[in-house]
């Protein structure tokens, strides 16, 4: 702008001496010095006014039009400006909306999910009772097949009896096997004991003959040790009917019998049992062991 007001100022000066040198025809009177010599060395001669004016007014102009694309640009900056709030807010009011649906959600899943937890825990209550009854029933129905031979063993029994007018068949709780019946008990007594309980039953403790008779002994009387008719009291091992030892069926676990003398009052293992496992031992008589009477098939009462 300086530079402007000294270009004007120059400008008028140079109309001042134009005027004060009146209408005079170029000559040596009239001219410039800064044109005649070529010596001159002073200040260049300068443009004229309409020039400087054109120079002027083209700078004037290309500021007005960097104003103008300034404006135009914080305009234009400023409108993004609102639309970008705008859609800010309107995202932020969507992300808001989306949270709280999304935790409505998340809190009706949790809902429906311990709903479902309960029903699940229900039906699997129920389906546990269920298979507790199943089980029971199939134990129970096992039981009535195992036992349906016998019960129609006792009824064909029953009925013979009637018809014979005085057949004994086996007693109610004895199992019938072979030629034989059988009682297994379900409480302990001493080997004494236990032979006067078979006595007072018409019976004797059991007698072994063979291995199936065995096999069948050790199936009723599991998981119990059990007194048999077999013992050394009187020296040599005798059964309790007579048959004979030497010659007779024989279990006897290893390096049995062993006739211990360890106990207490001084006497030795002079009875038979058949252990949990089927072997036989001797043991004190005087122990507590299950017993199994036996009697013969045939006999009356």
């Amino acid at each position: 702008m300086d530079k402007d007001f000294q270009d004007i100022q120059q400008l008028d000066l140079e109309e001042s001496n134009n005027q004060f040198s009146g209408g005079e025809e170029p000559g040596t009177h009239g001219q410039n010095p800064r044109r005649e010599s070529p010596f001159w060395k002073g200040q260049p001669p300068s443009q004229t006014f309409p020039k400087r004016l054109c120079s002027s007014f083209h700078l004037s102009l290309l500021a007005l039009s960097l104003n103008v694309l300034l404006l135009v640009a914080v305009c234009v900056i400023g409108s993004q400006s609102t639309r970008l709030q705008e859609e800010l807010r309107t995202l932020k009011e969507t992300f808001n909306n989306f949270s709280s649906s999304t935790l409505v959600e998340v809190l009706a899943l949790g809902s429906h999910k311990g709903s479902m937890s309960d029903k699940l825990t229900s039906l699997e209550a129920q389906l546990k009772k269920q298979h507790q009854d199943v089980t029971a029933d199939h134990a129970t129905l096992f039981l009535h097949l195992k036992h349906f031979p016998t019960d129609m063993s006792s009824l064909e029994c029953n009925m013979v009896f009637l018809q014979s007018n005085g057949t004994k068949c086996c007693p109610v709780n004895w199992v019938k096997y072979g030629g034989s019946c059988y009682w297994f008990s379900r409480a302990g007594m001493n080997w004494h004991e236990a032979y006067a309980y078979c006595q007072l039953e018409n019976a004797h403790l059991v007698v072994i003959n063979s291995w199936d008779e065995q096999r069948f002994i050790v199936e009723h009387m599991s998981p119990f040790h059990t007194w048999i008719g077999l013992s050394d009291i009187q020296g040599p091992w005798k059964w309790v009917d007579g048959t004979n030892y030497e010659h007779n069926y024989q279990h006897w676990g290893m390096a049995q019998p062993d006739n211990w003398q360890g106990h207490e009052v001084g006497a030795g293992d002079d009875c038979a049992v058949v252990l949990a496992n089927g072997f036989w031992n001797d043991k004190f008589c005087a122990e507590l062991y299950h017993w199994a009477c036996e009697m013969k098939h045939n006999i009356t009462v």
